[in-house]
């Protein structure tokens, strides 16, 4: 069998025990390497009353009042009673798991531990889908975990820049998240995606200005030439932010985040900045075309979200966002063509299309042939039409109710998002349970004729989403 191929790699990935989630000793997602056995059936989601006829089984054919004594009619009750009573005690015990995760977090002080957890939650999460077999669950509890992660690791990051003597930040600020994360659509494989929006004041300016000149000294850029000397000319306030933002970035890989390959990252000066500064980046490039935005970044911040620190300041920010992203349809339109012109894996006669030759053969990359052109149009229809929200399911309800498309377009395109995020969904799972680095790729034929006809349905939905907006930004011309 295909997913037997593997050699399951030991993880810290553990069984949940009845007392704690955080009682665990087994490694636990190595039962993912079997594909064929354990992930091929939770292709179910197919058919969207599999669990609800598996909860409610034959009541509906078996509870007959007008053929049925009162007492076989009360046992009939009871038994449908008692199944309500265990779905509805397994629901409340994920609840309680997952927020003892929460809390578990406050309780960590070191990076491994933290690491540990972080794996920890994972292993849960996979558990909990083959459950339930929701995204939305997935998403929202790896989503929330990081959040809360990110925001400890930050107190962590803050604390040890006071214990090296550069003293607490020193002004308001906000970490955004953007990407798949600021989305709120995480899954198990994430990188780092974030900005930081900070104030700047005198006050702090003088106040970091009086470090010891052993601390100052680390604050200066050297590959610029900058010595001490000219420390009056220094930004000591965005120098502080670029040593903190380092220390979370670094402190986030130490827990199993990536770093941003594409340096979408706060300690990169690109990423991080004054409300002014950002307020003159989006007018460079939304107005004039220049400055250090590029398209690509305008397409990246579409997605931002709060996630720590100062939430006036990030509304703020926010604000900046929906004024300027809109006012330059030409921006759009860039993003739009190129998601346009992202091929999708299906050829001709809706033969799914994989790689011939390479590491890869035999594969699709279900982001880039996929879901990511369905995610960036539909991205830009809404903030092309003011319409502000960051989860792709609720873009697509909002464009639905502003009869900016098809009521029916949008079910199929929530479908095929439903399916393609839980596809990529079980080969992560199968990926991180052989040891194998994510690379978005998937193999098809591990799949069935039906789940390879899903795939295929799913794969044509965006196909059609293309072709329509092309129809309506450009005309057909694309």
């Amino acid at each position: 069998m295909p997913g037997g191929e593997c050699q399951a790699r030991a993880h810290v990935m553990t069984e949940i025990s009845q007392d704690s989630v955080l009682e665990v000793t087994d490694s636990h997602f190595d039962r993912f390497a079997d594909f064929d056995r354990i992930l091929k059936p939770l292709i179910p989601l197919r058919n969207p009353d599999h669990f609800a006829s598996r909860l409610v089984g034959d009541f509906g054919e078996a509870y007959r009042p007008q053929r049925q004594t009162a007492s076989q009619r009360l046992a009939s009750l009871e038994s449908l009673q008692e199944r309500l009573h265990r779905e509805k005690s397994a629901v409340e015990k994920s609840l309680s798991d997952f927020e003892e995760f929460q809390r578990a977090l406050d309780r960590e002080d070191s990076l491994e531990a933290l690491r540990r957890l972080h794996g920890e939650m994972m292993a849960w999460a996979a558990e909990q889908i083959l459950r339930e077999g929701s995204v939305l669950s997935l998403q929202e509890r790896l989503t929330r975990f990081r959040d809360h992660l990110t925001r400890r690791l930050i107190d962590l990051a803050s604390e040890e820049m006071a214990r090296e003597g550069f003293g607490l930040p020193p002004t308001p600020y906000a970490w955004m998240a953007m990407g798949s994360d600021g989305r709120g659509e995480q899954l198990f494989a994430t990188d780092q995606d974030h900005l930081l929006v900070f104030e700047a004041s005198a006050k702090s300016r003088e106040a970091l200005k009086r470090l010891p000149e052993s601390l100052l000294l680390q604050l200066l850029r050297f590959d610029r030439g900058e010595t001490i000397r000219e420390i009056e000319k220094i930004n000591l306030t965005d120098r502080y932010y670029a040593r903190f933002c380092q220390k979370v970035g670094e402190f986030l890989h130490q827990v199993g985040i990536e770093r941003c390959k594409g340096h979408i990252m706060p300690a990169y000066d690109k990423w991080r900045g004054t409300l002014a500064r950002w307020e003159r980046r989006l007018i460079g490039k939304v107005r004039y075309g220049a400055g250090e935005l590029t398209v690509l970044d305008m397409n990246i911040l579409m997605d931002s979200r709060f996630v720590a620190g100062d939430p006036d300041l990030a509304g703020k920010f926010l604000t900046l966002l929906k004024t300027y992203l809109p006012e330059n349809p030409d921006i759009l339109n860039q993003i739009a063509h190129s998601a346009i012109l992202m091929p999708i894996a299906l050829g001709m006669f809706r033969r799914l299309k994989v790689k011939k030759s390479g590491p890869q053969k035999g594969t699709l990359n279900l982001k880039l042939n996929g879901w990511a052109p369905l995610t960036i149009l539909v991205r830009v229809l809404c903030v092309k039409n003011r319409l502000f929200e960051t989860h792709t399911l609720k873009r697509l309800d909002l464009l639905a109710e502003n009869r900016l498309l098809d009521r029916k377009i949008a079910r199929d395109l929530q479908e095929a998002y439903h399916h393609l995020i839980l596809f990529r969904a079980l080969f992560q799972m199968n990926h991180l349970a052989c040891g194998r680095k994510e690379d978005n790729h998937i193999d098809p034929s591990w799949l069935d004729p039906e789940g390879q006809e899903l795939l295929r349905k799913s794969l044509g939905a965006v196909e059609a989403f293309q072709n329509q907006i092309n129809r309506s930004f450009f005309g057909g011309t694309v």
